[in-house]
């Protein structure tokens, strides 16, 4: 029996590979990146104090889920993806990651500019944690520092770009900023400048161990995953992750049939705006998905989250006989059978709010 799900676990600059890769691609249920900078600096900040972020809940994907999902790449990313993972899970975790690390040219949710991230050196090797990780928005100030490495020496500004960056950048910045205050310390030592070469060679002391620090949180720092088996099965696929709260917020039935249907020519969004005015008068933000329960209702008697999934145009139930065998049924076979019965539901639950609504005014 093949494992359902597979914990693992992958290292900071594994994982910063696939993001440039282009390796995770979100499902069109997800809501949309929302994070603050604030947030991203927050995380950034757990992970060079080896702190804990949670786990991610990964789908091994096939060419059929990444299309029935109607998948996309995670916010920002620009560029031939190689999609390999659908993200059920760590979504908002993992597009902040690639933000802060790779610097699009793509503004934050909800702002005209965007925001780049770094870490002040000098405070963080201070244990001064509080000041030691920033961001700002972009301006002239900051692209002229970002264009020059020897600005971010004598600033002691690391820039977090600096990690996504190609090639040997992330050790070849270290080994300069060492390098800068070594060349401080000769010439200030030459110059007879006591208490300038003492500080320089403070700096040079720091910018070592930070680098190591670098060293040891990208290759040593590790994200904890789950891979759901790519062969799952996508009614089960769904059932599991309509249990998964993200930030409170309960992943919903409708939007993940939405998703399914997108493929098919079917917006049930859009379908569900023009209906929502006639349903208006009970107060619920679930009558979209009352109306799929309905509809499974009135094919199948069920309509627990995972026997939704049957209302999609073509998807076969195994049903089993009274003598044990099995058989497969189609529920819904096309597009205009799927509108038929939405439509079918609609006046039935207006029917009887009408209803409802007659013998609550006679009392």
């Amino acid at each position: 029996m093949k494992d359902a799900q597979k914990p693992d676990h992958v290292s900071l600059d594994a994982l910063v590979d696939r993001l440039r890769e282009g390796r995770f691609v979100v499902p069109d249920f997800q809501r949309e990146f929302e994070w603050k900078a604030s947030d991203i600096r927050e995380l950034v900040r757990s992970i060079f104090l080896d702190y804990y972020i949670g786990s991610l809940l990964l789908w091994k994907g096939k060419a059929e889920t990444f299309a029935a999902l109607s998948c996309e790449s995670v916010y920002a990313f620009k560029g031939d993806g190689r999609p390999e993972y659908i993200v059920l899970d760590g979504q908002q975790r993992l597009t902040a990651l690639y933000y802060a690390f790779f610097a699009p040219s793509a503004p934050m949710p909800n702002k005209a500019q965007p925001c780049f991230f770094f870490i002040r050196a000098d405070n963080f090797m201070n244990e001064e944690y509080e000041e030691a990780f920033g961001y700002d928005y972009m301006s002239n100030r900051w692209a002229k520092l970002l264009e020059s490495p020897e600005a971010q020496f004598a600033s002691h500004i690391f820039p977090l770009s600096t990690i996504g960056a190609p090639g040997w950048s992330l050790p070849n910045w270290a080994q300069n900023y060492e390098r800068y205050w070594n060349e401080k310390v000769r010439e200030f030592e030459a110059a007879g400048d006591t208490a300038a070469s003492v500080e320089a060679r403070t700096n040079m002391m720091n910018a070592k161990r930070f680098g190591e620090h670098l060293r040891g949180i990208t290759t040593q720092y590790q994200i904890s995953y789950i891979e759901l088996d790519k062969d799952l099965a996508i009614d089960k696929v769904c059932d599991i992750f309509t249990q998964i709260n993200s930030r409170g917020i309960r992943l919903d039935a409708f939007d993940l049939i939405n998703a399914l249907l997108k493929p098919k020519g079917l917006q049930l969004k859009h379908m569900w705006r023009e209906v929502a005015p006639r349903l208006s008068a009970v107060n619920t933000d679930r009558m979209n998905v009352y109306i799929l329960q309905t509809m499974s209702i009135l094919k199948q008697a069920y309509c627990s989250p995972k026997y939704l999934y049957y209302l999609i145009p073509g998807s076969e139930k195994v049903v089993r006989e009274m003598d044990g065998s099995l058989r497969k049924d189609v529920l819904v076979h096309d597009i205009d059978e799927f509108t038929q019965l939405w439509n079918v539901a609609i006046d039935a639950i207006e029917g009887s709010i009408k209803v409802l609504q007659h013998l609550m005014s006679t009392e």
